[in-house]
């Protein structure tokens, strides 16, 4: 006679399957190859507009864009003194406006605290450039900028 199951004993093995080493070289290249293609995709983004994403410097910007930036930091510089001495928004378009920028358009919202001006930039060294501008609050100040065509202003 037997005692139960006591008499047929199993024996139980860990079963783990052994690594390929093709297949974890064909991760790592997909990896990278993923990597690669981002950080490409994201350099080109910055290079279309590297002073509207605030990385003007190389290899996104090159010698124009980084004279771009200085014309823009004097608007951004104007914008926010204005604003600090008005408490609005209302005289920045005015403010902005010196030898090297001209504001071609402009649209004050009714509470004084959202401007929205187009702006074309005569930078030195390279030419005439535009930027909308939009500028948020009075305290703190908030700048945004993005690149447009000239052809819709003459000068």
């Amino acid at each position: 006679m037997g005692f139960g199951t006591l008499g047929v004993v199993k024996r139980w093995e860990l079963v783990t399957a052994r690594p390929r080493p093709g297949g974890s070289r064909l991760a790592v290249a997909a990896v990278l190859t993923a990597v690669v293609a981002g950080v490409l995709v994201v350099g080109r983004v910055l290079a279309a507009d590297p002073i509207g994403y605030g990385v003007p410097v190389w290899p996104f910007a090159d010698s124009a864009d980084v004279a771009e930036d200085r014309v823009m930091r004097s608007v951004v510089t104007a914008a926010r003194a204005d604003a600090a001495s008005l408490g609005n928004l209302t005289g920045v378009p005015t403010a902005v406006a010196a030898g090297d920028v001209e504001v071609l358009d402009t649209e004050v919202q009714p509470s004084g605290m959202a401007v929205w001006m187009l702006l074309r930039l005569h930078v030195p060294s390279v030419g005439t450039r535009c930027r909308e501008v939009v500028v948020l609050g009075a305290t703190p100040v908030e700048v945004n900028s993005r690149t447009v065509a000239c052809v819709r202003h003459p000068a």
